[in-house]
């Protein structure tokens, strides 16, 4: 693999801050990718990417299955109707104290974590200087991006875009190649809170169904 493509996609992604359901930043980044190389790829009306690269007669494609966004375990997620700050996923208490920076997506506003409002629905009051011009969807540690250090990514979390990064670079080394390979990516959605966009992944049409190996 291109490890300098590699490190110019995973920048591409994630420099894009998300939570579940609140991937549209990430999907775009994504798509615009694919357009780049083109790679045919939809959308289901899940919200779920599958990009396909067949340049192979074999019936059965390996099936690539990811997730479109980071994990929300380290990271505050979305707000409420009561404006505090709600938590998906699991948590470390050490994380959640009151004074922690986070940025307000959209707008990317600088805010700081306030007390915990309500323990059993995980909401934490949410202190910002400065009103946001757009109405505050969800929040992330504020924390870089990306960047590269002696041969090591660091980003605010790593773990699920950088799966997608390593789908796009290999299937964009392997059109270039000129590859006999059948493949479908599925990059699926809202896993943090049950897995929803890869259980909704079955009604997509012409989703692989068998044969398929999962990553």
């Amino acid at each position: 693999m291109n490890v300098r493509r590699f490190c110019q996609l995973a920048a591409r992604l994630l420099r894009h801050p998300a939570a579940p359901y609140h991937e549209a930043a990430v999907r775009a980044e994504v798509e615009q990718i694919c357009s780049e190389h083109e790679l045919d790829f939809e959308r289901d009306r899940f919200g779920n990417v599958l990009i396909r690269l067949r340049r192979s007669r074999i019936r059965a494609p390996w099936l690539l299955r990811l997730i479109l966004i980071t994990r929300v375990s380290k990271s505050p997620a979305s707000f409420p109707a009561s404006a505090g700050l709600c938590v998906f996923g699991r948590r470390a208490r050490p994380l959640f104290r009151p004074g922690i920076p986070v940025r307000l997506m959209p707008s990317a506003v600088h805010a700081t974590l306030g007390g915990c409002k309500d323990k059993k629905e995980r909401v934490f009051e949410v202190c910002c200087p400065h009103p946001t011009s757009t109405p505050t969807k969800f929040a992330v540690w504020e924390l870089e991006d990306f960047a590269v250090r002696r041969g090591r990514i660091h980003a605010r979390a790593c773990d699920e875009l950088i799966g997608v990064a390593s789908a796009l670079a290999a299937l964009i080394e392997l059109k270039e190649k000129r590859a006999r390979v059948n493949v479908v990516a599925v990059l699926s959605r809202a896993e943090e809170v049950g897995f929803h966009g890869a259980l909704a992944l079955p009604q997509t049409e012409g989703c692989p169904k068998r044969h398929s190996w999962y990553h």
